[in-house]
């Protein structure tokens, strides 16, 4: 595609972020299609270029033997499998939270929410995420259905 060689040069993708690779990848993402590529080689090289010297050196095997097809895809997999949490591990890290601290209930639930990578909050979520508010707001809110969990978060003020 003539344009895309152009869109190239502008590109600079920042380092790969090995303690939040599924965020690392939506703002890459994001660039590719502000830019409009599309390439299958392009997205894989852009990524290959943003990896530091020891991401490159754990998935070098990767590198030295790319598929014909589907570089881009694959390269994403295995960050993502290499760098990224289980759903295990996300889940512990659900069951295990630290309480409110010094966070806002909005910045919690986002927290809550990216560990939940999609899936939509159950009955076991809200308590969780009640669990994790001073005892007065919990009953405020033990009634509430958590239809906009966001929007919840949102209203609530610690006391």
């Amino acid at each position: 595609m003539p344009g895309e060689e152009q869109n190239e040069v502008l590109l600079k993708l920042p380092t790969f972020w090995t303690t939040q690779p599924q965020v690392w990848f939506e703002q890459a993402e994001a660039q590719f299609h502000i830019r409009q590529i599309t390439a299958d080689d392009t997205r894989y090289y852009y990524v290959v270029s943003a990896l530091d010297q020891n991401t490159a050196g754990r998935i070098i095997d990767y590198l030295r033997e790319p598929p014909h097809e589907n570089k881009y895809e694959g390269i994403k997999t295995l960050l993502n499998t290499t760098f990224g949490l289980t759903r295990q591990e996300r889940a512990a890290k659900l069951l295990h939270m630290d309480g409110l601290g010094d966070r806002k209930p909005s910045e919690l639930m986002n927290e809550m929410l990216a560990l939940m990578e999609g899936h939509k909050p159950c009955l076991l979520f809200e308590q969780i995420f009640l669990e994790q508010m001073p005892e007065d707001i919990r009953l405020l809110l033990a009634q509430d259905t958590f239809t906009d969990p966001r929007g919840l978060a949102a209203i609530v003020r610690p006391l």
